[in-house]
């Protein structure tokens, strides 16, 4: 009974504690550098069935890119979706990037900000070309 009290007396003080932003760099923070292969602008698929296009639905207006990333001998397209027509500079062509991956998403790493780029994985191909071995 003495040790239920105690840790209802300590509990709302271990919640208060905050721990520190994490300083770490982006190296250590479980990033590996891969290379941006190509970027696509991504269509979506229209449903409509009828005869008449002007019968189709409006489509929001929202830009999407399929944006090929290798790692690796690893090539995973990421879909990057944004309300403007905008790319951010940390993805161009041919550029190396900071890459994460957390299950479904890949996070590119940027330079002096505080959060990351968000791509959610489309499609994964394991490469075996002289392009695999040589970033290897």
């Amino acid at each position: 009974m003495r040790n239920g009290w105690l840790f209802l007396v300590l509990l709302p003080g271990m919640l208060l504690i905050r721990l520190p932003a994490d300083s770490t760099p982006i190296a250590e923070q479980g990033y590996e550098t891969g290379r941006v292969v190509s970027i696509k602008r991504y269509e979506a698929v229209s449903n409509h069935l009828g005869e008449n296009p002007v019968d189709a639905p409006l489509r929001a207006r929202e830009y999407a890119y399929d944006i090929e990333i290798q790692l690796a001998c690893n090539i995973y397209v990421g879909r990057y979706e944004s309300a403007t027509n905008y790319v951010p500079a940390v993805l161009a062509v041919n550029q190396p990037v900071d890459v994460r991956m957390y299950r479904h998403v890949i996070y590119i790493g940027q330079p002096g900000e505080d959060w990351d780029i968000e791509l959610g994985i489309v499609s994964h191909k394991h490469v075996k070309n002289a392009v695999c071995t040589s970033t290897s």
